[in-house]
């Protein structure tokens, strides 16, 4: 209640400067301008969200992405040189299969296959039979059971780099898809349908906020918000994808390969993955708005140029405080992932503030 009031005699005397001649507003005419712009925000955020459940299935597609990177990446970590990701997890599966096949049906198959993928696949029960044994008798069995040259030295080559035996990639290996309850699919989609809305009416929903925030705008100033909406627009988005491409994968791997080295199996639920995905994206968008709330208040004079740059290092140290708290993974190397581009963002605004200082005109 003491911030609502705050807020009320900060658009008091904001009003009060742009329209001198405009009384006072009761606390029930502030009320209802704030019972409209959470009305506005409510429907465009269910436009975006009705909008987004059409494409459920593409966003679904698109969180399963990371996640098919973070088990290639293990694949590819425990292979040695010369046998890529594509090759083994393709002669895990045909290893799978043949066994199970006439010798007519099994010929047919390998016909799709390389050389080399039927050679990976002759490897594969072999691996497999190894680790049945003490790790000290595996090497001589593989070195047993193959014959000298270029067989034997990939079996041994696969066996030193610890290849993964799972078959399957990303959805199968991480069990990711399991639903428990009749409609926990549907509530899911619901769920995704929500977060993604929020992303996509973020900059709309921002825009009806400053509204509210900040009345009785003049006409150079409503150009001005107009301006940093659109900024923001690109900004959020910039950091929706940053986090996506750069920060979620990181993240994902540092707690698949700790759960692995914990000796616990990844069999991540659906829906913790779902909201742990859509946060981490949504909050990497929300930091990269830093500039959208700054510019607008240098222009408007209530930052200065002299009273940034004497408070650099306190906004150095926020930065890392906010990283500390938000940053989905406790390693240092995330939280820097974090906490960097916030202060480059800070820097950007020391330097336009210094700009403007020196155009106070420009448009």
């Amino acid at each position: 209640m003491f911030w609502l009031q705050q807020l009320f005699r900060a658009r008091e005397r904001r009003q009060s400067a742009s329209s001198p001649d405009e009384g006072e507003m009761s606390i029930i005419e502030h009320l209802e301008a704030l019972r409209s712009t959470i009305i506005r925000m409510a429907l465009t955020l269910l436009a975006a969200m009705i909008l987004c459940f059409g494409f459920s299935d593409t966003m679904m597609a698109l969180l399963r992405q990371p996640v098919d990177r973070v088990w290639e990446d293990h694949e590819r970590s425990h292979l040695p040189s010369g046998i890529s990701a594509e090759d083994w997890i393709a002669a895990k599966s045909l290893a799978a299969v043949r066994t199970e096949l006439s010798a007519e049906a099994r010929e047919q198959l390998q016909h799709h296959f390389s050389p080399a993928i039927q050679q990976l696949a002759d490897m594969v029960p072999l691996l497999h039979a190894a680790t049945l044994l003490p790790a000290e008798q595996q090497e001589a069995y593989l070195t047993r059971s193959t014959t000298a040259g270029p067989q034997r030295e990939q079996a041994l080559a696969l066996h030193a780099a610890g290849a993964e035996l799972k078959e399957g990639r990303g959805r199968a290996a991480l069990k990711l898809m399991g639903a428990f309850r009749p409609g926990e699919a549907f509530m899911l989609s619901l769920q995704l349908s929500f977060f993604c809305g929020l992303i996509v009416s973020f900059p709309l929903l921002m825009y009806f906020l400053l509204q509210f925030i900040i009345p009785g705008l003049l006409e150079h100033e409503k150009r001005l918000l107009y301006k940093s909406v659109g900024f923001g627009v690109a900004l959020f988005l910039a950091g929706s994808a940053f986090a996506y491409w750069a920060v979620l994968p990181r993240v994902l791997s540092f707690f698949y390969n700790y759960s692995l080295d914990m000796g616990i199996e990844n069999d991540w639920r659906i829906g913790y993955y779902l909201t742990f995905a859509a946060k981490l994206v949504f909050v990497f968008g929300a930091v990269f708005e830093l500039p959208v709330i700054i510019i607008p208040l240098i222009k408007l004079g209530i930052l200065n140029y002299e009273r940034m740059k004497v408070t650099r290092g306190y906004a150095l140290i926020a930065c890392f405080g906010a990283a500390l708290f938000l940053a989905p993974a406790p390693d240092p190397a995330t939280m820097l992932i974090m906490a960097l581009p916030m202060y480059a963002l800070y820097e950007l605004c020391i330097l336009f503030a210094r700009i403007e200082q020196h155009n106070p005109h420009t448009p």
